[in-house]
């Protein structure tokens, strides 16, 4: 085997490790619930660009959730993903995530809060994982705001250290019933950009 094959296949053995431990969900959410007996769908396409021997990658996670709306106050949630490397093509499996979220504060011209639970599988938690969330959104009109803090908590590897996720983003209603997401996340320290369509029924 020649070197020249020998470092390429390195390179994409390291890729492909790093796909299945380096990549994350964004959050595309905000504090407020969906409604009773309503339900909402999130699509939504992140970027993160990360350096590996030296050589950087871009890896794009497109991701989706559904939530339903168990109260006016409380929905469950399923969320899922993949993440692609440019560069080399590799597609990986994000993981699947449950959650439940519950608003405790939503008043017009004012703010929203709310906190969340959930756990699953998920690239951002280096396997089975739980993950806990503290929203807060700007209801003032000219001022759409939201903002995110995260834990995560893997389960697997013995250590109980948390990782930190932090998110914020601009929600750009385009109806009553649709919203765009703009939004920078980091998790870990890794930045990751992406728009999302979120849209209820």
């Amino acid at each position: 085997m020649r070197a020249k094959d020998r470092v390429a296949g390195v390179i994409a053995l390291l890729v492909a490790l790093f796909l299945l431990t380096g990549c994350f969900f964004n959050v595309f959410e905000t504090a407020r619930s969906v409604g009773k007996g309503k339900a909402a769908i999130t699509v939504a396409m992140a970027a993160l660009n990360l350096a590996i021997e030296q050589e950087t990658t871009w890896i794009l996670t497109p991701q989706g959730r559904l939530a339903v709306g168990l109260s006016d106050n409380l929905e469950l949630g399923v969320k899922s993903g993949a993440m692609v490397g440019l560069s080399s093509g590799n597609v990986g499996f994000l993981g699947v995530i449950g959650d439940l979220k519950v608003t405790l504060f939503d008043q017009p011209d004012s703010f929203a809060l709310a906190l969340g639970f959930g756990g699953g599988y998920s690239s951002g938690t280096v396997g089975w994982g739980l993950e806990g969330s503290v929203y807060f959104d700007s209801t003032v009109p000219f001022f759409p705001l939201y903002a995110v803090y995260r834990p995560l908590l893997p389960l697997v590897g013995g250590e109980t250290n948390l990782i930190h996720q932090f998110a914020a983003g601009l929600r750009l209603a385009l109806s009553p019933n649709a919203s765009l997401l703009v939004e920078v996340a980091s998790w870990g320290g890794v930045l990751s950009a992406g728009l999302g369509f979120a849209v209820s029924f």
